[in-house]
């Protein structure tokens, strides 16, 4: 390019009207180039060449569809060349995929009973008051001393009606016996040693409770597995002293299948800030 092809004219009008006009080229692969000039920011003449190719886009729309497109705009919209909504006055909601099938009602039968499932296993384990059914430890009831005083009361009626009396001596020498039996052994039936009732205690239902918290006594451990099962005996096992506990307990139940059910819903469950370990107090013969 000359050099007074490339000088600035007087003016920007002049540039302007000094430009050659826009070529538009057809090539043989179907695209077009159009050359044009232009003034650039150093007012200089620049040549722009552009390679455009055209692309036929056909698009199938529902009838009902292409008539509305074509209503007259009121509103915020009213002369708005937008072709179809516009993102400015338009909210669009969200784009939902539809799986159609013929299973469907099995699939959310099957759904609902996985969801019932989750729910079960998320469901946290209530606590429950005997004395007021409030949702607190029994020993903790602010009520005990009001409602608690009645279920004492007509605790204590029943016991002492179904107690029996302590044979005395003369009933033992009456009976043809002059053995002496000691006053701690006459409750028991046949005079059974403590050593030898000792040896025929069942300790086949009966859990070992460890980690334990110290707050912990034998009501709050009663309300904690009596959920599985009739508890006989819970007890906490306590320094002889200081009378705190050592976090170790044992609970007897009345079968071994509620006693099984504990361990396996208890063992290495968090209580009261510990996770307690739960198991038979005698190995188990396979």
């Amino acid at each position: 390019m000359s050099q007074a092809a490339i000088e600035t004219p007087s003016s920007w009008a002049d540039a302007e009207n000094d430009l050659p006009s826009t070529q538009v080229i057809e090539n043989p692969d179907g695209t077009k180039t159009i050359i044009s000039y232009k003034i650039n920011d150093q007012g200089k003449k620049v040549k722009v060449t552009q390679k455009v190719k055209l692309v036929t886009v056909k698009e199938t729309v529902d009838p009902a569809i292409a008539a509305r497109r074509k209503w007259a705009k009121y509103g915020d919209e009213k002369d708005n060349p937008t072709v179809g909504p516009d993102d400015k006055t338009t909210q669009f909601g969200e784009e939902v995929q539809l799986i159609l099938g013929t299973s469907w009602k099995e699939d959310a039968q099957k759904e609902a009973e996985n969801r019932k499932k989750e729910m079960a296993k998320s469901k946290p384990q209530t606590i429950t008051c005997r004395t007021c059914q409030g949702d607190h430890f029994t020993s903790k009831c602010p009520y005990k001393d009001t409602l608690g005083a009645t279920d004492a009361t007509t605790t204590t009626t029943q016991s002492s009606a179904t107690a029996t009396p302590e044979p005395s001596m003369a009933a033992v020498a009456g009976s043809g016996g002059v053995r002496y039996v000691p006053p701690h052994l006459r409750k028991r039936a046949g005079g059974a040693a403590p050593e030898a009732e000792r040896k025929e205690r069942d300790d086949s239902t009966t859990l070992r409770v460890t980690s334990l918290n110290e707050q912990v006594d034998e009501m709050m451990l009663r309300e904690v597995f009596e959920r599985y099962g009739i508890i006989k005996r819970a007890t906490v096992l306590r320094d002889r002293e200081t009378r705190r506990s050592k976090g170790i307990a044992f609970v007897e139940f009345e079968n071994v299948n509620d006693a099984q059910r504990a361990l396996e819903g208890l063992n290495g469950r968090g209580f009261m800030n510990l996770i307690m370990k739960v198991d038979w107090s005698k190995p188990r013969k396979n």
